[in-house]
């Protein structure tokens, strides 16, 4: 779970990768630490890794209205996480892990107080009763120091099953799993797991209604995954320099255009966008010249292509507009500025327009 003051934002997608992190102690777990526990006692006999703290969770309740609800948590066996490039949580000591589990059981019958249900999860590319979900589940290892930067590998499952039975200490979580890469994993934890409610109980109307004009003074991208067919490149444009540490948000009253495209295959920032296609269980058909459609789970928490507003009140509140359709276009130039113009409709029939010529900065965390 990224750790923002007002936001949280989830990934448009969990992919197999290997990353270079610099890892601050930004970040640290808040929870009892490992004791200054060898690597070796964090193994057992069995090749089980032992997870012994969890490093926060989310209840997303009945978000689809189908009578089950979604729990999101992080377990992991290090003492301190920190984010990558792209903003996502990482374990920043060399041999520790993070495990992100995302499962779909029974509703909590206090959505004050989640508790995750008893019970065994499978691993599945869709919603429904026990399932363990396999776009938001993936294993993250610092597999070594290299200078003042850390070598990351997520691991993406394709098989698994997931057991969960509640203890005197909390919770026993037991997990086995087969990569992508037919690597066999397997992971124990004991002890609490702590959600926050984010189910919202009433129906959440997104703040940003209207029409918005963007006007950028800043552009940065970075390019989240190379599929066979196409790339995914994630363009944020803001309207202020002022940003904050991990340069993903404006850090003072301002605005910013996130927009989640997939383009030809190395061709980099260029062509025209349109809405992408998604299915029942909202995963998109990834293919190029489309843009990942945004959503909301709650007031707070996006996925895909949105936009993002800092009010200038004394809690600098969020408000925000997920961006459904409309389209957008992206010309190099021969100066190397690129011209970005676009016109998206959001959840609410607002427009949102940009018209502007600059130089797309590499994102840098």
């Amino acid at each position: 779970m990224k750790r923002l003051k007002y936001i949280v934002m989830l990934a448009t997608s969990v992919v197999m990768a290997i990353s270079m992190a610099a890892c601050g102690e930004k970040n640290p777990v808040d929870k009892p630490d490992n004791g200054g526990e060898e690597d070796n006692k964090l193994v057992l006999p069995d090749g089980t890794i032992v997870l012994n703290s969890c490093a926060g969770g989310i209840y997303f309740g009945d978000f689809w209205d189908e009578g089950i609800g979604d729990y999101y948590f992080l377990l992991t066996n290090d003492t301190k996480i920190g984010q990558n490039e792209q903003g996502f949580d990482v374990p920043c000591t060399p041999g520790r892990w993070l495990v992100s589990i995302d499962i779909w059981g029974a509703l909590s019958e206090d959505h004050t107080n989640p508790i995750v249900p008893e019970g065994t999860y499978n691993l599945a590319d869709h919603r429904g009763p026990n399932v363990l979900t396999k776009e938001f589940t993936v294993a993250t290892h610092n597999v070594e120091q290299v200078g003042e930067q850390f070598r990351i590998l997520d691991h993406v499952m394709q098989e698994g099953t997931l057991v969960v039975k509640h203890t005197e200490k909390g919770y026993k979580v037991d997990a086995q799993f087969t990569t992508t890469f037919g690597e066999e994993l397997k992971f124990t934890f004991e002890g609490a797991i702590t959600l926050d409610d984010k189910s919202d109980d009433e129906p959440y109307e997104p703040g940003i209604k209207g029409d918005v004009v963007i006007e950028p003074v800043m552009a940065t991208c970075y390019t989240y995954r190379e599929y066979d067919n196409c790339d995914n490149i994630v363009l944020m444009l803001f309207d202020s320099t002022n940003l904050t540490y991990d340069n993903v948000h404006v850090a003072e009253p301002g605005m910013k255009l996130h927009v989640s495209i997939f383009t030809e295959p190395g061709v980099g920032l260029s062509g025209r966008f349109v809405p992408g296609t998604l299915s029942e269980s909202g995963i998109l058909t990834k293919e190029p010249n489309v843009f990942y459609p945004g959503r909301f789970y709650t007031a707070t928490i996006a996925l895909g292509s949105f936009l993002e507003r800092i009010n200038d009140d004394e809690q600098m509140s969020v408000e925000m507009a997920a961006l459904q359709d409309g389209w957008l276009e992206i010309t190099p130039n021969e100066d190397g500025t690129h011209t970005i113009v676009g016109e998206f409709i959001t959840q609410s029939d607002g427009i949102v327009s940009c018209n502007w010529t600059g130089v797309v900065q590499p994102h840098s965390y």
